[in-house]
């Protein structure tokens, strides 16, 4: 076996559509439903233009029992970070700054990489990556 990439990353929240609204609005990712859950637990994919599941949320309050001693909010341990590949930097920061989301910008001109830093509404920090922007 070999590790190529990450598939998706698990985002458990207590306000399901405002989260998904965050993805859609900032990221562009579209929500589809996630069959593969129980059907009492809700829950969105967030899919890339290509159709790929990038961010699965679920709705921590239709799964408690799972869920339990994991709070939306409240520090995340040893998961600092998600981090994204993506393009279109100046665009993606204008957007950023229109929805008046806080947010830190870097580029590393040496290294060929710009990135914006920002939380998402449960606390998640997204590092977006956008090689040959800088």
């Amino acid at each position: 076996m070999q590790v190529s990439g990450i598939d998706h990353v698990n985002v458990l929240t207590e306000d399901l559509e405002g989260t998904a609204r965050f993805y859609e609005d900032l990221l562009g990712l579209t929500r589809s439903p996630n069959s593969t859950v129980a059907s009492h637990i809700a829950g969105y994919w967030m899919r890339d233009s290509a159709g790929n599941a990038i961010v699965h949320l679920v709705d921590r309050t239709t799964a408690r029992e799972r869920y339990d001693g994991y709070v939306p909010g409240l520090p995340t341990n040893a998961l600092h970070h998600v981090a994204l590949r993506c393009t279109g930097f100046a665009e993606m920061r204008a957007r950023i700054e229109e929805m008046g989301v806080p947010h830190r910008a870097m580029e590393h001109p040496s290294l060929g990489l710009a990135q914006i830093f920002l939380v998402d509404p449960n606390a998640v920090n997204i590092e977006l990556n956008f090689p040959g922007a800088a």
